[in-house]
């Protein structure tokens, strides 16, 4: 018989004594403990924290208003990554501590007094900080000219991020017990479940990347390619083919308007003619050439369609051509195109094609190259039937592009030289960051100039602009330079996110969100791991939700002071109006 020392049975009294004394609060609080126990049994301390901190930064503003769910769903996301994150840290943790015979031990009432304060800590961040946001949210539609959100937009959104987690969650949990499952011959349980639960992270991170890539890509690829296959096959409404022979798709072309696809259709059938460029420039005015040609592959035969189009129309005959790199099926900016038209007065030839039958953000994962193929590929044939031509008759050559046609049309030089060299002038809009010049570009700035509004050289030759007024002035109102021939303008609003995406947010807080950030939704925004990155991916799919001068939207009240300034077009800003108006200011 084991006899009970005065000490033990002292000590056994007290806490039964202790027991019997607890408030309400410790009860629940207990309850509450043994619930998370048999329900959510396994769940990592700091994977909870990580998640909810970065559940908190995904509410945070980012560049553009974003509808609820979408919120939602992005929030969530940030949110099972940092559980992982968090997850991995715990265990590395956990696994130094027993290594070292490290033991934390406390007083159970302030631990009690401290988890209570982390469940408040949870819920306000879970429940309470998406509906604080509300002032920041106002801010941001504000900005770009938006009604504000309702009332319900934190309830919605919350209710996405916190059902998507637990799904997300509930994943992890059946792969850690399935992989318990297999490794219960380990004697030691930590090791056990360390093991587990890590090769359940990696394996549900591998789970939700099988299944975009392998599932979810490849049925969207072909729900998009179906659908833009059958939207670029119907003429696109309120147009018809054009009855000018100087437009392919008309008469005596060689390619019928419905051959051309939806996007290339609306190129050749919009835009102005001579009557409506006289009456919005007082002055005499041509009839604009613009050729285009659909999809078709591969790209080099292509481009001896185009130049035979060109040929018919004898666009080498006019004072100057503009080659637009398209983005994909062929979309143009024609508030880009028409400003150009209108400020040389219709005596010019516009030309582009389609060379992939996907949309832009498809077109580039499944074969980034191909715009930048494409560009160098008809610019190469131009010039060299240009330079074929006597001296006194050669047309001035010029570029444009906007989103992934501006990546291609930057991407087709070798350096910004190259770009000198080879052509009279471009405007390029929303350039994907990733475009390699305007990197180089942006790299060599001029100290105390910014990355959202570069200076280089003083704006020699090359300028970025947000706005118009950045075409002679920094974004600090500080005048620029001589601007010499040629000129080449980017033009990127810092509200678009295709302009600052990029994969390396994940792990590096860019030039952009370091530097003086003036009034705009960049001044609120703040870095956080991984979470910035998904931030602007979101703001990517509505980024042309917004009106024109906001995000990825570069209208006429832009693209005619562009074009003019690029041109030396001298008229005076106040004749310029009458154009921008013709063109389209939103």
């Amino acid at each position: 018989m084991t006899r009970t020392s005065d000490s033990d049975a002292a000590a056994a009294e007290s806490d039964s004594a202790a027991t019997n004394e607890e408030s309400v609060p410790a009860r629940v609080l207990d309850r509450l403990l043994a619930w998370r126990r048999s329900h959510l049994g396994g769940l990592s301390g700091p994977g909870l924290a990580l998640a909810v901190l970065w559940y908190v930064s995904a509410n945070t503003p980012s560049l553009l208003p974003r509808p609820w769910w979408l919120q939602g769903l992005i929030a969530a996301v940030c949110a099972v990554i940092g559980y992982a994150v968090g997850y991995l840290l715990g265990a590395l943790w956990n696994g130094l501590a027993g290594w070292a015979g490290l033991r934390i031990t406390m007083d159970r009432r302030r631990a009690r007094a401290l988890l209570w304060v982390w469940l408040a800590v949870l819920a306000l961040g879970v429940l309470a900080f998406p509906i604080l946001t509300i002032a920041w949210q106002e801010y941001v539609t504000a900005y770009v000219g938006q009604e504000p959100p309702g009332w319900w937009y934190p309830l919605g959104s919350s209710l996405v991020a916190v059902v998507t987690f637990a799904l997300l969650i509930s994943l992890w949990r059946l792969i850690a017990g399935l992989a318990d499952w297999f490794l219960r011959r380990v004697r030691s349980r930590i090791v056990r479940e360390t093991v587990a639960r890590t090769l359940a992270s990696a394996l549900t991170v591998l789970t939700v990347v099988a299944i975009t890539n392998y599932v979810v890509v490849p049925a969207v690829l072909t729900v998009v390619g179906r659908s833009a296959d059958r939207v670029n096959r119907s003429a696109p409404q309120g147009l018809s083919a054009p009855t000018s022979g100087l437009r392919s798709g008309g008469p005596g072309s060689a390619h019928s308007w419905d051959s051309l696809g939806q996007d290339g259709a609306i190129f050749v059938s919009s835009g102005p003619d001579a009557g409506g460029i006289q009456s919005a420039t007082g002055r005499a005015a041509v009839e604009p050439i613009r050729v285009f040609v659909g999809w078709q592959q591969p790209i080099e035969p292509t481009v001896q369609q185009v130049l035979a189009e060109m040929d018919r129309t004898r666009a080498w005959d006019r004072r100057a051509i503009l080659l637009v790199t398209a983005t994909s099926t062929g979309y143009t900016n024609n508030w880009s195109v028409a400003s150009f038209e209108y400020l040389l007065g219709g005596d010019t030839a516009a030309v582009s094609f389609a060379y992939s039958d996907l949309p832009s953000a498809f077109g580039l994962i499944t074969a980034g190259d191909e715009p930048r193929e494409a560009s160098r590929a008809l610019l190469d044939a131009v010039r060299a039937r240009i330079a074929a031509l006597p001296a006194g008759q050669r047309p001035r050559l010029y570029l444009t592009g906007e989103s992934l046609g501006a990546f291609g049309g930057d991407a087709a030089f070798d350096s910004p030289q190259q770009m000198l060299e080879q052509a009279d002038g471009a405007v390029w809009s929303g350039t994907p960051g990733f475009s390699p010049n305007r990197g180089v570009l942006t790299a060599e700035r001029n100290p105390g100039s910014t990355s959202v509004a570069p200076v280089v050289d003083n704006g020699a030759h090359f300028r970025f602009a947000g706005d118009a007024a950045q075409l002679r002035a920094d974004q600090f109102g500080r005048p620029l330079g001589d601007w010499s021939f040629p000129r080449v303008a980017y033009l990127q609003h810092p509200s678009d996110p295709v302009a600052w995406w990029s994969p390396s947010l994940l792990f590096e807080s860019p030039d952009w969100l370091r530097e003086t950030r003036l009034d705009n939704p960049m001044a609120l925004m703040s870095w956080t791991p991984f979470v910035t990155f998904w931030q602007l991916s979101a703001d990517m799919l509505v980024s042309n939700n917004v009106p024109g001068g906001f995000g990825h939207r570069y209208y006429g009240a832009e693209m005619v002071p562009a074009w003019a300034a690029v041109l030396g077009d001298d008229r005076p800003a106040s004749a310029l109006e009458p154009i921008i108006d013709a063109v389209g200011r939103r």
